[in-house]
């Protein structure tokens, strides 16, 4: 993929924070015990389950917090693709100052450090997978203990849709950040040679 699809495919990416928040507005708000009176099964649990789902929820709730701010893996995504372009303009330009100036801008700075984002990247990564996980977990639990109808009432919200849109975007991440990578170090080679 060419560095102008990159940048077009990065601004694509979803706004992870809508979808972090249809995902909770979807599933963790019907379970709540404050917000579930459209689940009648979740009021008839023992005490002992609602306990056992309250505790995996505070989990839940905790791993959330991790990636309510993901949306700035987007931004940097953003910011990395725009200054990829312009340091491919400038090497194509042979103007070697603002070549080095970039590369050393994209390895040196606080919010675009590569080694950084590819950390963020991965963070996330494993935070997303641990929130599918939970959600797994929970969900069996709430299975276990629902009426057919009931549960297959709950299983039609549309969480699972939001909670594969958040998988799919940090796979998708993964993935651009490694094709914004390999034109980084390309173009790093390039302005050495042209030095």
């Amino acid at each position: 993929m060419d560095l102008r699809e990159l940048k077009k495919e990065v601004h694509s990416l979803p706004n992870f924070s809508e979808q972090l928040q249809k995902f909770q507005d979807s599933w963790v708000k019907p379970i709540k015990s404050n917000t579930n009176k459209h689940l009648p099964f979740l009021q008839n649990l023992s005490i002992e389950k609602k306990q056992e789902i309250n505790d995996k929820l505070f989990a839940f709730q905790q791993k959330i917090k991790e990636v309510e701010h993901a949306q700035v893996v987007n931004q940097k995504l953003q910011e990395y693709a725009k200054y990829l372009i312009e340091l491919k303009l400038t090497t194509l330009n042979g103007n070697t100052r603002k070549a080095e100036y970039i590369t050393k801008h994209l390895l040196q700075d606080q919010f675009l450090n590569t080694k950084f984002l590819l950390h963020d990247i991965k963070y996330l990564e494993k935070n997303v997978k641990s929130l599918a996980y939970k959600y797994h977990h929970i969900n069996e639990l709430l299975h276990h203990e629902a009426p057919l109808e009931e549960s297959v009432h709950f299983l039609h919200l549309p969480h699972k849709e939001h909670l594969q849109a958040l998988l799919s975007t940090s796979r998708k991440q993964k993935t651009l950040v490694k094709g914004l990578g390999e034109h980084f170090v390309a173009l790093a080679k390039q302005t050495r040679r042209k030095k």
